[in-house]
């Protein structure tokens, strides 16, 4: 005797291994129910039952192996001992509300086919059918099942038409009327389908089986997609109860079988362990339900969560004064996953998802409140086994002033003990939503774990993009991932089915996608194949765009545009359009300021747990030199996000409100990490502490919020994150600044920004400011440059050039006046800059910083 270890497969996969051997016309009959076995088993089976096979479905009898039922004593055996504690009141509650388990020694018939993709002693099935072997058996918590496959024993039992049956609907969050499930079970059984008693069926809400009823149930397909229907009566014309262990299968044919609706019926529905791909796309591939990234979350949930649905915790809780109350608290940022790690954990256990928005249960009045909160738990009996999904828990229970309401929390706490004290029959667990991680007392004692989901890493992000490339079926040319397995064995995932270029091009991206959380991937890869569909439909080729396939240079596209729609929004910071071609001179302080900054943007991996990481650079020196000219420029050649920050613009005069304004720059620049931060004016945010003057030490106060969030670039629970907030302060007196700001570890890298010296410098600022200008040809502006003085800032140099673009602006309109030109010949491109008119700029020419205040600057040098 064989015996196979039988294992659920995604639906894709198994019709991989079937569509060659079963025809079209049959697919759609026996899919759901066949179950695939390696072809050289499939052909001994074949001659033992050889007349109960048709059209390469062998029609056999399966029944559990020995050990398996051994296995499964033991398991009871040792559960019924882990809790004697004698409550009879709950073994009578189990009794009178449990569904009679079927019985161990049971036969099922199923329909098998051999496959040369299976390796030996495996059978496979789909998700939906396993979850009706297991209940058959009364495996309901098994995942290894060992089963064996035995001849028919009499023509009584292969299948024959139905005469009778009746399906009952397994409950949903939803409601649904009756007219409707009769047309999707009419349009479901057009096709015969294969049934066994006490199965779940599945159907898929497609637009040809709910037909006029699609936009009236549009919420309900796009977020189920599936109606699940239990079978609770199925009888033939002849039937013969001889052998009550065998359970025979039926065809359900529409116009033959009488099929009627019964009364819906509470259910685990089929427990999905994958992501279900397309069904037009044919491949041997699983991936998991839930993204790499959040794998460690899931999981943490799912081993909180899993007592609750097996039963196991109910003799314990019976045991206690109040119930244990499965209640857990999620926190995270927008976009970190939040509600789909919940939906996925749902699908996951085949549990329904009431989601409940907190915003719609609070109200002005307490008893409005209690109200709406009795009314969400007679809906998650109703939909029940569920996991009720709270959205916005921070605003219950809270009122006008933001203070704890105790007598809401209390009714909120009581109708939960009161609930699980009353109701065991199907398993209900609520899970609280929330940005904030820290809530009222009150509110955090009720909950039974506490999770939080926080930013991702470097590996995360590439995980997650692997699992999205995956699941979007991306590819990098036309014969990119076009082989296929000789041999499923179960592990072959994404990372198998990507190839090394496209992992190293998604790592690519990974690294450049600080800071983005799972909805900002999902965002980001659906731009990147916009930008492909758009790149292919703009090249004039002559055939359809491919939606499957990208380049890099879509994801940096799409990097793009991402971090230009972030940038629109309120206080977030902007990617400057300063290039190295507008400044001119400096070229040590552009050298500098690049090896301490590009590289560790560039090359991360080089960084990381090492002590090479630097926070911060101090620019100093006179007024008008470019010191916020060349951090603009900074930022736009490395392509990061710049925040430019006025001193003085951060105090206010509450208390308080200084500190909560420091707070609020870090966290927008950590948002759009990475991101440099440009403090200017730093003298007035961050003077010596203790100075003479400040009323109520707010000033202070302010500095050693500044010092903390410095340090926080660089250390906390996002130090990994956030090492690439660069923090750039600029300031024309560093004698007057708080000392500690410039220990190691802080803005510990000292510049001095001085005045343009020498012909060769004065040149190529002039240059770089008459870049966007039409100078005539005769203009030599090396001339200009060795007659100002030897030392220029380089506001001076810009009060040149635009005293004699002004100077061309008055001499075009004077010819104007004088009629020699018309108005409408006239444009921007009309001011032709000459020398006349640089020589009216340098006779113009003040020194903005004196000869005693650049000395004043050198002394510093010499000090700092």
């Amino acid at each position: 005797m064989n015996v196979f270890a039988i294992k659920a497969l995604p639906k894709n996969v198994i019709l991989s291994f079937v569509s060659d051997h079963i025809k079209e016309v049959n697919l759609s009959v026996l899919l759901h129910k066949c179950i695939i076995i390696p072809y050289d088993q499939f052909i001994h089976l074949s001659v033992e039952n050889f007349f109960y096979k048709d059209n390469d479905v062998l029609w056999v009898t399966m029944k559990i192996t020995r050990e398996q039922k051994r296995k499964e004593s033991t398991k009871k055996e040792t559960t019924s001992l882990k809790y004697n504690l004698n409550f009879v009141a709950s073994e009578i509650h189990k009794k009178l509300w449990c569904d009679s388990k079927s019985q161990i020694e049971s036969e099922r018939v199923v329909p098998i086919i051999g496959s040369h993709l299976v390796e030996q002693n495996v059978a496979y099935t789909n998700e939906d059918e396993f979850l009706n072997i297991i209940s058959t058996y009364g495996l309901n918590n098994s995942t290894d099942v060992q089963v064996s496959f035995h001849p028919l024993s009499s023509f009584e039992f292969s299948p024959k038409i139905a005469a009778i049956a009746e399906v009952n609907l397994i409950v949903n969050e939803y409601d649904i009327e009756n007219d409707f499930l009769k047309e999707v079970l009419s349009n479901h059984f057009e096709i015969p389908k294969v049934v066994s008693q006490n199965d779940i069926i599945i159907i898929d809400l497609t637009s040809q089986i709910t037909l006029k009823y699609n936009y009236k149930y549009l919420d309900l397909i796009e977020s189920n997609k599936k109606l699940y229907f239990k079978c609770t009566k199925l009888q033939g014309n002849k039937d013969n109860n001889g052998n009550i262990n065998v359970i025979p299968a039926y065809y359900i044919v529409k116009g033959v079988t009488q099929l009627t609706l019964g009364e819906n019926t509470h259910a685990l529905k089929t427990k999905n362990r994958f992501f279900e791909v397309d069904s037009t796309r044919i491949h041997t591939r699983s991936l998991p339900l839930y993204p790499d990234g959040l794998r460690e979350k899931f999981f943490q949930l799912q081993e909180t969560i899993e007592p609750f649905i097996d039963g196991e915790i109910e003799e314990l809780s019976s045991s206690l004064s109040t119930p244990i109350i499965p209640i857990l608290l999620l926190t995270g940022s927008i976009g970190s996953g939040r509600h789909m790690l919940v939906k996925s954990l749902a699908k996951y256990n085949g549990l329904n998802c009431l989601q409940i928005d907190c915003n719609s249960i609070q109200n002005s009045t307490a008893k409005q409140t209690e109200s709406k909160i009795n009314s969400m738990i007679q809906k998650a009996k109703a939909a029940a086994p569920v996991i009720v999904l709270m959205d916005s828990f921070d605003v219950l229970a809270v009122d006008a002033e933001n203070n704890e309401d105790f007598r809401i929390m209390e009714y909120f706490t009581n109708t939960l003990t009161e609930l699980f004290e009353n109701y065991t029959k199907h398993p209900i667990i609520f899970v609280a939503i929330t940005e904030k991680i820290d809530l009222k007392p009150n509110m955090m004692r009720i909950f039974l774990e506490k999770i939080h989901i926080p930013k991702l890493n470097l590996q995360q992000r590439f995980d997650m993009l692997k699992w999205y490339a995956s699941v979007m079926n991306l590819k990098l040319n036309e014969i990119d991932n076009a082989k296929s397995d000789l041999y499923y064995t179960g592990e072959n995932t994404e990372k198998e089915y990507l190839s090394s270029y496209m992992k190293d091009i998604l790592y690519r991206v990974a690294s450049k996608t600080e800071t983005f959380a799972h909805g900002d991937l999902d965002t980001l890869m659906h731009f990147a194949l916009r930008e492909s569909y758009l790149k292919q439909s703009n090249s004039h080729m002559s055939r359809d765009p491919n939606f499957y396939l990208i380049q890099e240079d879509d994801f940096n596209s799409a990097l793009d545009s991402i971090r230009s729609l972030q940038s629109q929004h309120l206080d977030a910071p902007k990617i400057p359009k300063v290039y190295w071609e507008d400044i001119g001179g400096l070229e040590k302080l552009k050298k500098e300021l690049l090896k301490t900054i590009e590289f560790p943007i560039k090359f991360p991996h080089l960084f990381k747990n090492s002590s090479l990481k630097r926070s911060g650079i101090l620019l100093y020196g006179p007024p008008g030199c470019g010191k916020t000219l060349v951090a603009k420029a900074v930022s736009t050649e490395l392509n990061v996000s710049f925040m430019s920050v006025k001193g003085p613009e951060l105090l206010n005069m509450y208390i308080g409100q200084s500190e909560e304004n420091v707070r609020k720059v870090f966290e927008a620049a950590r948002a759009s990490s990475p991101c440099i931060v440009f403090l200017d004016e730093l003298d007035a945010l961050a003077p010596r502490r203790g100075a003479a003057g400040d009323s109520g030490g707010a000033s202070d106060r302010v500095v050693s919020q500044l010092l903390a969030e410095i340090d926080g670039v660089a250390s906390g629970e996002d130090a990994e994150t956030s090492n690439f907030v660069f923090i750039m302060g600029a300031t024309n007196r560093p004698d007057l600044l708080e000392q500690s700001l410039l220990r190691p570890g802080r803005l510990d890298k000292l510049i001095y920004v001085g005045p343009y010296t020498g012909l060769r410098e004065k040149t190529s600022v002039l240059q770089a400011l008459c870049r966007s200008y039409k100078l005539r040809p005769e203009v030599n502006l090396e001339d200009v440059a060795k007659a100002l003085p030897v030392r220029c800032t380089g506001a001076d140099l810009m009060q040149v050039v635009s005293t004699a673009r002004s100077a061309a602006v008055r001499g075009i309109v004077e010819k104007l006046n004088n009629g020699l030109v018309k108005e409408s010949e006239l444009n921007s491109d009309s001011v032709i800059i000459g020398v006349s008119e640089l020589w009216d700029g340098v006779e113009s020419f003040r020194p903005s910083v004196t000869e005693e205040e650049l000395a004043y600057y050198e002394s510093l040098q010499s000090q700092m």
